[in-house]
């Protein structure tokens, strides 16, 4: 008996998820094209609406697919599984793409009205911890810019061991005598720029000349 209950149970059908959105059309097409941007006119009438039940249609789980439906893809008996792919297909079309950063980019710049408003609220509010930035960034899009001097010391130095090794040279071939050196560069210091002076100037090689005989 327990058998035949879960054949029972297995057979029932299984609930579907039901589409959040209607799939009516919410965005009217332009009937000009001269309002459109260039990507969005070079769009088939399909993808036209597609895009444009995309920017102004609801968001969330399953508004790519209702915004498919709405503008014509698929019949009113496709399968989800079937909308999911032409939605797939019509959403990742490279004029589809073109399409969609055009109209945002619209979106944006529209946008940007609303924050410049924020900005300049905060900009008048003395006791906004902002308030300075909010000046300085109003000043600077209002071609007012802020200019920052720097100050850039360039120091020249010089080497005063290279310098030391010279004159070291210069007193030996005067004949300076070494309690005089010792005085001028101290005994430690004569000593390491004897060593520098010494390693640097060529080593003469000892030998004696032995004078062939003719053959």
């Amino acid at each position: 008996m327990v058998m035949i209950a879960r054949r029972e149970e297995s057979s029932a059908p299984k609930r579907r998820r039901s589409r959040k959105y209607s799939a009516e059309p919410l965005v009217p097409i332009p009937d000009s094209d001269e309002s459109l941007g260039p990507a969005m006119r070079a769009l088939t009438l399909k993808q036209r609406r597609f895009v444009m039940e995309l920017r102004f249609g609801p968001a969330g789980y399953g508004s790519e697919i209702r915004a498919a439906r709405a503008a014509g893809y698929g019949t009113p008996t496709s399968s989800d599984l079937s909308m999911r792919f032409l939605t797939h297909q019509a959403l990742h079309s490279p004029r589809v793409q073109a399409a969609l950063r055009e109209v945002g980019g619209k979106i944006i710049r529209a946008e940007a009205f609303v924050s410049i408003r924020n900005v300049s609220k905060i900009a008048s509010d003395l006791d906004h911890r902002d308030c300075l930035k909010a000046n300085l960034a109003l000043m600077d899009r209002g071609g007012f810019s802020v200019e920052t001097h720097y100050t850039i010391t360039v120091e020249h130095k010089t080497d005063y061991t290279q310098q030391a090794l010279e004159e070291l040279a210069t007193f030996r071939r005067l004949g300076v005598e070494r309690v005089r050196l010792e005085e001028i560069f101290g005994r430690d210091g004569l000593y390491h720029l004897e060593q520098q002076l010494d390693a640097a100037e060529p080593k003469l090689i000892e030998g004696e000349c032995v004078e062939a005989a003719a053959g």
